[in-house]
């Protein structure tokens, strides 16, 4: 815009005549604006909203609508210092009985203290270590069923071979103040044993105790115990299998963690001759408590969210605040009036409703178990205060200071009738899970996985947008032509006062 220079003629304050006239035509677009704000607030609200409600659906509401997890089980041994066990739901109640025989571990290999008195470091010459004949020879390292072939060169360094063990899948280091190799497999069992074998060149020779090792190999006898070889300079501990009776049947894995009908079994320390652990597995009481509560907790959390948007105070009379009103206001003021406008937004919002609705009598219906009808209230959980809007309770659960004093009917019922508690609760809990489900599906209002109208609300802002597009374009040509309006005044005027001084002239009206 070029700078404009007004009422020279007429006398006339243009721009501020404009400016006013202009106010009231901008009065459409601050709307507008306002409209955009708090349909953006609206979108963003219903985002979160969104993100909690399906937090609940795939996580607490989903795991108690199935049965499977109605039979958690927990297990007790007898001897937890040998051995540390855990249940799926799937392992038979009952005792089982285990016998430990042994316990796996890795393989170990300690270098002898290299006789030098240099400096070894990861940059030294095995050349500088006495292996000068070995140059173009080559060290074999097999773990498990990889193999590597570290060629000696003139300029290989400690370095370089320590990089081969570890290529190879070992553990290995060297101790620079003891000038020792240390090297294990990274895994424990027989079937990851490493040997460390040389191959000669023709007229070489590879002297590996230049290095503090030797030949490392490995054995197998008829019974499949694996045994591990090495000169006596290097200190050597054997690979080991983990091997356990369990119920009468020998099972070995290279792992201290095996998994056997449902159980996770750590092996932690072999058992003396004769001596058997007890593996006491039961219905895990707690869990099944503990899961009903935690699904009680996150229903409340969410309910309570949505009663209170759609229960909000109206906003009447706020709108979004302007750059100049912000100026005259602090940041609490500003942030106390935004919150306003924001926590009205989804007042008497009908997809909130539904939600509400669906939460609340999905749970409030009975279900009938070998011909006797329960509900949540046979198990002791109820709305306790009409004000909260559908918020449940446990009676006797101590975390809760309305019910902890009353009797705790949930637990004795898990212990004493609990194909009833599984019954009812699954039931309810999946036709819920159902509802929302279906509230979820895409519609040409809404995507998928959403419980509100995203796409019309999305449709609805770039209306706006538009709009407002246009319309601010409108206001700059309605500016445009009140200026050439005033600016023709002006031309008009300034000749009109130059014909009246020419006319006084005349009429010698200016001597």
């Amino acid at each position: 815009m070029g700078i404009r220079i007004s009422g020279i003629a007429s006398g006339l304050d243009t721009e501020g005549i404009v400016s006013e006239l202009m106010k009231v035509q901008r009065l459409k677009t601050t709307r507008l604006e306002n409209n955009i704000t708090k349909l953006n607030w609206k979108i963003e609200k219903w985002k979160t909203l969104n993100s909690k409600i399906y937090s609940f659906y795939t996580g607490p509401l989903a795991k108690l609508r199935l049965q499977g997890n109605f039979n958690a089980k927990k297990a007790y041994t007898s001897n937890d210092s040998k051995v540390g066990v855990t249940v799926s739901n799937a392992v038979p109640e009952g005792t089982h009985t285990l016998q430990i025989k042994s316990v796996a571990s890795a393989q170990f290999v300690t270098g002898e203290s290299l006789n030098t008195s240099i400096n070894v470091t990861y940059d030294t010459k095995l050349k500088d270590l006495g292996m000068d004949e070995a140059v173009g020879s080559k060290i074999v390292i097999t773990a498990g069923s990889d193999t590597i072939d570290f060629e000696i060169k003139e300029n290989s360094t400690v370095g370089d071979f320590i990089s081969a063990l570890r290529n190879a899948g070992l553990n290995a280091s060297f101790d620079t103040s003891l000038k020792r190799f240390f090297i294990s497999s990274t895994k424990s069992g027989t079937e990851n044993a490493f040997t460390i074998t040389t191959e000669v060149a023709e007229g070489g020779n590879v002297d590996l105790s230049k290095l503090g090792l030797s030949q490392i190999t490995k054995s197998v006898d008829e019974n499949g115990k694996v045994t591990i070889s090495a000169g006596g300079n290097v200190s050597v501990v054997n690979p080991a299998d983990a091997v356990i009776i369990y119920n009468g049947a020998e099972f070995k894995s290279s792992s201290n963690v095996m998994n056997i009908n449902g159980m996770t079994i750590t092996v932690k320390d072999v058992t003396a001759e004769g001596e058997v652990i007890n593996i006491s597995v039961s219905k895990d009481s707690q869990a099944i408590y503990d899961m009903v509560k935690d699904f009680i907790k996150s229903y409340n959390e969410v309910l309570s969210e949505l009663n209170k948007a759609y229960n909000a105070d109206l906003a009447r009379g706020y709108e979004p605040l302007t750059d100049e009103q912000k100026k005259v206001m602090t940041e609490e003021q500003i942030e106390k009036w935004e919150n306003k406008i924001k926590d009205s937004l989804l007042r008497r919002d009908q997809s909130l409703n539904s939600i509400i609705t669906a939460m609340r009598d999905c749970l409030s219906r009975s279900v009938t178990v070998n011909g006797k009808s329960y509900s949540l209230s046979s198990f002791g959980i109820n709305s306790v205060d009409y004000t909260e809007r559908g918020l449940l309770h446990l009676d006797g659960d101590p975390d809760d200071g309305m019910t902890s004093s009353n009797e705790d009917k949930l637990m004795k019922a898990i212990s004493e009738n609990p194909d009833a508690v599984m019954e009812v609760f699954t039931k309810l809990t999946g036709e819920l899970y159902k509802t929302m489900t279906e509230q979820m599906k895409s519609t040409p209002l809404k995507s998928a996985l959403s419980f509100y109208n995203d796409k019309e609300l999305n449709n609805t802002l770039k209306e706006y947008q538009d709009r407002l597009s246009l319309l601010e374009d409108r206001l700059i040509e309605m500016e445009d032509r009140y200026y050439r309006q005033f600016s023709a005044m002006e031309s008009m005027m300034a000749k009109l006062n130059s014909q009246s001084g020419i006319l006084g002239n005349l009429l010698g009206m200016n001597s």
